[in-house]
């Protein structure tokens, strides 16, 4: 069973009629799993929502205290924007994701015929820069989009009205031993801009969540 992306607000109801163990999977950010427990009815639940609410939120101080995810910005060159920050935790019932839903330089200062580039270094999920109209399905680059020689996507925006979108960007997969390489995935973005004014971009999977940046082109 497959649902289609759900915006802020909406949901979606599953009703299980059977007992067991049911796993389910993000199909946009990898290793974003869970596992539904149905017990019988004749069976006591262990615990209650407020149980697991405070679970998380303990989690997540644990997480958010114990790394510094401003610090992943192995990126400093100029006009380089890092979209989103990421880690991976082992927890006993398997991965945990901590994401931060940032730009970590929102705002970006360029003059008119430079170039910024953003790169996705979270290890599963995945962004998009969007700038102007925001596509129904965020997973392929607008019909604008070219592809440098070192593998990055580019675009080139003439005047504010212009509407440019990355495509999914992902952070480039870990080898594992004994099994094929992996393909090297698209990470970088590349957007030329040609005439000064103020470029609002979001991500088009997080907007929602306040991913968005601003690129400000001074003459």
């Amino acid at each position: 069973m497959t649902t289609h992306r759900l915006k802020e607000g909406q949901t979606f109801a599953v009703a299980f009629l059977t007992a067991g163990n049911f796993k389910l999977v993000c199909l946009i950010h990898r290793n974003m799993t869970a596992t539904v427990h149905v017990l019988g009815l004749s069976e006591i639940l262990p615990y209650d929502p407020a149980f697991y609410d405070r679970q998380a939120q303990q989690e997540r101080e644990r997480l958010l205290s114990a790394i510094d995810l401003g610090s992943h910005d192995e990126h400093t060159a100029e006009n380089h924007v890092n979209a989103g920050a990421g880690v991976i935790s082992a927890t006993p019932g398997g991965s945990g994701n901590l994401v931060v839903m940032r730009f970590n330089h929102d705002k970006t200062f360029i003059h008119a015929g430079e170039t910024v580039e953003w790169s996705n270094s979270d290890p599963t999920a995945s962004h998009t820069i969007t700038f102007g109209v925001e596509p129904a399905d965020p997973m392929p680059p607008s019909g604008n989009v070219t592809v440098d020689s070192d593998g990055a996507r580019h675009a080139v925006i003439s005047t504010t009205e212009d509407s440019v979108h990355s495509g999914f960007l992902v952070g480039a997969p870990q080898e594992r031993t004994g099994l094929a390489q992996l393909p090297p995935g698209v990470t970088r973005f590349r957007v030329s801009f040609k005439n000064p004014g103020t470029y609002p971009y979001i991500c088009a999977i997080h907007d929602e969540l306040g991913m968005k940046g601003t690129v400000i082109v001074l003459p």
